[in-house]
């Protein structure tokens, strides 16, 4: 009976362990995803860079993330779970290292490469690993829990860069990196097991894994210089071409492909395709809302961005909160209508974001950034659940990083769209204000205007007239509200795709 129980409690502490030790591996790669943000100006002005390069400080880390991530769930999948995510996780820690020591920028954008790479071998595995530590009943809840965590981190990261940057520096957004993966490093290793495919089942999908690199290049390339350089420009314009393409063949190629890196079949389960709607949809919302609600709290209401970092906080406390909740909704009401759930939450965030206004009450603020949150927390975590049920054990990995691909490509392809949006309604809006004979705009003020809402934060670091700061704001809400109605659009037809397959497949 004391043997029993001392085997119960070493189980019960490794599984623990495991997960803390994964948690804090996945953490950093997370936070860095957005952290950054605000050490962008004093990057700049201390590295004396341009800001075409300043901008590939964040595109070549989300781009490595696009591209690799399936790709590096498979190799996990085949030749070792915790091998390859000990390698990620330590590509990361160097990677970090080499970025807080850049001399230059170019130095800076290689180790944010390096970074992106690691992140993408991070994010599948991990979640991959804990169906290894954790009873089959007990799965669920750890996924969920550490999905939390990567929440927390994604949304914390503006909050936590502004105050390293004030402190400490912003070389120390990177450094911090090295102490939390040995501090994890430490945690799991005694306590994760390893997970390795049989020898005769290893294969490796070569032109499957070339096509999806080039087709999601393709059409990452494409959105980060149209949004650079113009949706006219004949450069963004052969990118996308390109990974069109590269989609198009990868597609009939993997369908015919005995061992395919990616199964397209996975899509035709209702489980796995509503996983991955759900998380499309996160990664759409995340990153809108994670460009425009900052911009919302402190032009529009005119907030510090002290103030705003604490407003958002309500964002990782709804995340924290609604990750012990996920394994109950899904066992009492089943995975499919606990997606649907986060997608309604998705719904309802969009709809009260879109009537915010100038003296909208802090109460309803705080009410859609909840909303914003707890979809956030649904986003993160009930997709790779469903993903991993939809498939079988061997397949765990490249699963999840479908999911995490899904996740990245919403939020390039969300933020691109929304972007066009913003520009289309304010642009309207300034003809509008041109051709009125009652607002009695000059040409310096509508070039002024024009300046300002292509690059809102510019607008809060330089001074106006009572007149143009008035007219500036109602053009920034309107476009703020267009973009709120797209993504109110977007989830409504993402919650009709999957509610009308739900119903069409039990009538059937």
């Amino acid at each position: 009976m004391l043997n029993l129980n001392q085997d119960t409690l070493n189980d019960y502490s490794k599984k623990w362990l495991s997960f803390i030790g994964i948690a804090l591996l996945s953490f950093g790669c997370y936070l860095d995803y957005t952290v950054v943000n605000v050490a962008l100006p004093t990057i700049q002005q201390e590295l004396q860079t341009s800001l075409t390069s300043l901008q590939w400080i964040m595109n070549i880390y989300f781009l490595a993330l696009c591209v690799l991530a399936t790709i590096m769930g498979r190799l996990g999948d085949l030749f070792g779970r915790r091998c390859c995510f000990y390698i990620g996780t330590g590509i990361f820690a160097i990677a970090s290292i080499i970025a807080g020591c850049s001399p230059t920028i170019h130095w800076l954008i290689l180790g944010r490469l390096l970074q992106g790479i690691g992140a993408a071998i991070v994010f599948p595995l991990g979640p991959s690993l804990l169906p290894e530590s954790f009873p089959e009943k007990e799965r669920a809840r750890a996924i969920a829990w550490l999905g939390s965590m990567g929440g927390i981190a994604l949304a914390l990261g503006p909050v936590l860069g502004g105050i390293i940057v004030t402190y400490w520096g912003w070389r120390w957004i990177f450094f911090i990196n090295a102490p939390i993966v040995l501090l994890g490093y430490l945690f799991c290793f005694k306590s994760i097991k390893e997970s390795i495919m049989k020898q005769e089942n290893v294969k490796l999908d070569w032109s499957g894994m070339l096509l999806l690199g080039v087709a999601m290049s393709g059409i990452v390339l494409g959105l980060i210089h149209g949004q650079m350089s113009g949706w006219n420009n004949i450069l963004t314009l052969l990118y996308l071409v390109i990974g069109v393409i590269a989609c198009v063949v990868l597609f009939k190629i993997e369908s015919k492909h005995k061992n395919p890196l990616i199964d397209f079949d996975d899509f035709t389960n209702l489980l796995f395709y509503a996983g991955a709607i759900l998380c499309f949809l996160a990664g759409v919302l995340s990153a809108v809302a994670l460009f425009f609600d900052p911009l919302y709290l402190q032009i529009i209401r005119n907030q510090s961005p002290q103030l705003s970092g604490l407003i958002l906080f309500v964002i990782p406390i709804a995340v924290f909160g609604v990750a012990f909740i996920v394994e109950w909704l899904i066992s009492r009401l089943g995975i499919i209508h606990t997606i649907l759930i986060g997608i309604t939450l998705a719904v309802l965030s969009a709809i009260l974001h879109a009537f915010f206004i100038s003296v909208t009450p802090l109460w309803y603020v705080t009410m859609a950034f909840i909303c914003l949150g707890s979809m956030w927390a649904m986003g993160n975590t009930v997709p790779i659940i469903a993903a991993q049920m939809a498939v079988d054990s061997h397949r765990l990995s490249v699963a999840t990083g479908t999911m995490v691909t899904m996740f990245n490509i919403g939020g390039s392809i969300g933020l691109a769209v929304a972007v066009v949006v913003y520009q289309f309604v304010t642009s309207k809006s300034l003809k509008q204000i041109s051709e009125s004979v009652e607002m009695k705009v000059d040409g310096n003020q509508l070039a002024c205007l024009e300046k300002l809402i292509s690059n809102p934060a510019r607008s809060l670091q330089v001074s106006m007239n009572t007149a143009t700061h008035s007219l500036f704001n109602n053009v920034f809400i309107r476009g703020f509200s267009g973009v709120m109605w797209f993504l109110l659009i977007l989830s409504v037809i993402s919650f009709l795709s999957i509610f009308s397959w739900k119903v069409i497949s039990r009538e059937s």
